[in-house]
């Protein structure tokens, strides 16, 4: 049986509800009256509950009078999951079922209806030229003072709750009513009038706070948007001191210096990495209280069973400059029946600029959270290597529990006329990056991102949500701390809540001078795509692609609007989607072990050699899977084919990394590490301009349908490359004039090009 619950609150603008009540129903089932249980602030309210035999997405609703005297029109309402309590509003006349007070209110049926009443889903700007406020938000400490700030502008009062530790079952130790600001000003550095203040004295540190804030109709008991660091479930923001805070490291030279970080970004070999994922593996060698920990993420001297360096010492063999976290940001979390938190990539964010605490040895502990990423973080820049953080801000996983809607309804979000939250991200409850508010949200958290823990770059996640402002603001706002922070994401077309022309989205590239996309047309080129839960070849599969190819070697110019190539970010393989090995598998079910290594040799050259800023995914090169079978006999079953496509909440049997991979692909590891090598040493595989492209690189060989790809790369030497999906091997002419630098070819005959290679020469004189 499933259950769903609906709260209705209707309103007459007569007051007139003797005798009305609720006629209820769902698909394929015959209705029930149901009468409303007591007035309320609305008008009358009542709780609907939907047994259902099969799963259900709408429940029905008519507010009729007596024996059916008369009747509203029928109301379709969206279902919520088992355990949550979906509440609506109705008016009589009106039509629309509204999934926000704030949105009812502005209906122009309800009687008590506020002349200048605010409807956020189109008129945002008066609201933000009246309340915006760009002061400093969160709580800061001077001394032994302490003061808190939060927007509320539409609260009626707010009171700070101080807890007497950050456990999750704390209590409250003090309540202090906050004052609110007085001063309106076009300025919105002084506009405090949404702002609301107190100042708390003594020592706050292991303490933890929440606000209490008072609305017309409702009260709410919020985190503070601005928590930097919370209790172990996240659901209360935690109170660190200056000296919690300091860590010695980042006051050094170095970091004024940050050498780690690239004046060219073309020469970035960006390594994207899960912290659990990279050390929950006993194969990984690190210790076991450490595993899938931040300390694990950089704890050295690990080893696989054969021998073989695995994890951070393996990472810095590899050669890469630069590490891209998924989220390492709180994220809500789910509990199996022992209290253990269930496995999530973590892109369901909770407290934007407070670090997830199940990643520390101490969770409990914000202190040792905070410590721990920092160390982490560190030891990756010691080795040379940038951090990048990968950054979700697009959507809000729980409007109900979340701190945007608790302290300021309907603001944070891009919402529909009838008060529901707009889906352009597919995962519900998008942002509005365009709302002053929000977007001063966005840069603030990055900058603490910055700051405090030396982050050196920013991937987003469905950046295209964004909007074109906000991204160029960001920059702004990051080139003033250091230019050198790295800034892409996901440039897809999602959404009808902006204007094509002002979405953060590929197309739109022009626009954003100096932040970067990733390359999915050449991605799908290379090595094929899955499209609507089936499989589509690419280059290294005989698709005949040559002509994106060649486009994609001069650094895809042609193949969007990026006005440099450090706008192009190229890749064959993220945490979205299959794995490339997997994929290759999938589209060669009988294709031997060595012609697939061979493919994703080739795949990943391709990628490295391209013009622009180069991307892989942690154990591309050693063809990490993620397909685990659960079948029978071993087989393979549909479900274990999508888990490896989605596994973003999949258990670490799928998701870690097997670390044994690396003794058995040795080769194609090596070869990899060449190609690495190449990208960040040699100028003309990182060139700054298109300008500087099409005087360097030459591409004389793309025909289309034969699966031979030829360019020159000419600067203080002359370099050739051949990639050769044919499916044969051919003579190469002038071959004693070319020694070869890079190949993956096993098979050594002179002056031939084998059939899946990817070779580097350089002209001899």
């Amino acid at each position: 049986m499933h259950q769903y619950q609906v709260k209705i609150h209707y309103h007459h603008p007569v007051g007139d509800y003797f005798a009305r009540d609720m006629w209820k129903w769902h698909e394929g089932v015959w209705g029930e009256e149901v009468s409303f249980s007591k007035l309320d602030y609305f008008g009358v309210e009542g709780l609907l509950v939907y047994n259902c035999e099969t799963p259900q997405h709408i429940g029905h609703v008519i507010i009729k009078e007596g024996n059916w005297l008369s009747q509203s029109d029928e109301y379709h309402i969206e279902l919520l999951p088992k355990g949550k309590v979906r509440e609506v509003w109705l008016i009589h006349g009106d039509d629309t079922v509204y999934y926000s007070l704030q949105a009812a209110m502005t209906s122009h049926e309800y009687s008590r209806r506020k002349p200048h009443a605010f409807d956020m889903a189109t008129h945002y700007q008066e609201f933000d030229a009246k309340w915006g406020y760009q002061g400093w938000l969160g709580y800061r400490q001077q001394d032994d003072d302490y003061r808190f700030k939060i927007w509320a502008p539409t609260a009626n009062k707010v009171d700070l709750l101080i807890y007497d530790s950050v456990a999750n079952d704390s209590k409250v130790w003090k309540i202090v009513p906050m004052v609110r600001g007085q001063r309106e000003s076009s300025d919105h550095v002084r506009n405090n009038c949404g702002v609301w203040y107190a100042d708390v004295m003594g020592n706050l540190s292991g303490l933890a706070y929440q606000y209490k804030v008072y609305f017309d109709y409702h009260t709410e008991i919020a985190r503070d948007p601005y928590t930097i660091a919370t209790s172990e479930n996240g659901k209360k923001s935690a109170i660190l001191s200056h000296h919690d805070c300091i860590f010695p490291a980042f006051q050094t030279e170095a970091y004024e210096k940050a050498d780690w970080r690239l004046d060219n970004p073309c020469q970035a070999v960006i390594y994207e990495m899960h912290v659990r994922d990279l050390t929950i593996s006993p194969t990984s060698g690190v210790d076991e209280a450490y595993r899938g920990t931040y300390r694990g993420a950089h704890q050295t001297g690990t080893k696989n069973a054969q021998g073989d360096a695995t994890a951070f010492d393996y990472i810095k063999e590899l050669g890469v400059n630069v590490v891209q976290l998924q989220p390492v940001t709180d994220r809500y979390k789910t509990y199996d029946d022992e209290g253990n938190v269930l496995y999530n990539w973590g892109y369901d964010v909770q407290n934007h600029s407070a670090p997830e605490t199940c990643y520390s040895t101490k969770p409990h502990d914000p202190k040792t959270t905070m410590r721990e990423l920092k160390e982490m973080v560190h030891a990756y820049h010691e080795a040379g290597i940038s951090v990048v953080m990968d950054v979700v801000y697009n959507h809000i996983y729980s409007t109900e529990d979340g701190a945007f809607q608790k302290t300021v309804p309907d603001y944070y979000y891009r919402m529909n006329p009838d008060g529901s939250f707009q889906n352009g991200t597919g995962v519900g409850n998008e942002t509005a990056s365009e709302h002053e508010m929000y977007r001063k949200f966005m840069i603030d958290s990055l900058t603490h991102w910055v700051t405090e823990y030396k982050i050196d770059g920013f991937r987003f996640d469905l950046m295209g949500i964004h909007d074109v402002d906000t991204m160029n603001e960001i920059r702004e706002a990051m080139d003033a701390i250091d230019p050198r922070i790295l800034l892409y994401g996901e440039g897809w077309d999602m959404g009808t809540g902006l204007a094509p022309k002002d979405k953060a989205k590929k197309d739109n590239a022009y626009q954003m001078a100096e932040v970067g996309f990733f390359n999915d047309t050449s991605r799908d080129a290379i090595k094929g795509a899955e499209v609507f839960g089936s499989v589509k070849r690419g280059y290294v599969s005989r698709k005949s692609t040559e002509d994106i190819i060649a486009r994609s070697v001069l650094g895809s110019a042609e193949l969007g609007t990026f006005l440099t190539p450090s706008q192009v970010l190229n890749y064959v393989e993220a945490h979205d989607n299959y794995n490339l090995y997997d994929l290759l598998s999938y589209v060669h079910p009988n294709d031997s072990q060595e012609k697939i290594k061979k493919q994703v040799e080739v795949a990943t050259a391709m990628n490295l050699l391209f013009q622009g800023m180069a991307f892989m995914q942690v154990g591309q090169e050693f063809l990490r899977t993620k397909l685990v079978a659960t079948g029978e006999d071993g087989e393979v079953t549909p479900q274990d084919r999508e888990r490896a496509m989605n596994s973003y909440n999949a258990p670490d049997a799928v998701n870690q990394v097997d670390w044994d991979l690396v003794s058995v692909n040795k080769d194609t590891i090596d070869y990899v590490r060449q190609l690495i090598h190449l990208k960040k040493t040699l100028p003309a595989l990182s060139l700054e301009s298109y300008e500087e492209i099409y005087q360097h690189v030459f591409v004389h060989t793309a025909d289309m349908g034969s699966g031979v790809v030829v360019f020159d790369l000419n600067w203080d030497k002359h370099y050739y490359v051949i990639f050769n999906t044919s499916g044969l091997p051919f003579y190469l002419q002038n071959a004693d004039h070319l020694e070869l630098l890079v190949g993956n070819s096993r098979n050594k005959r002179p002056f031939y090009v084998e059939n899946l290679t990817a070779s580097v020469f350089e002209w001899k004189k």
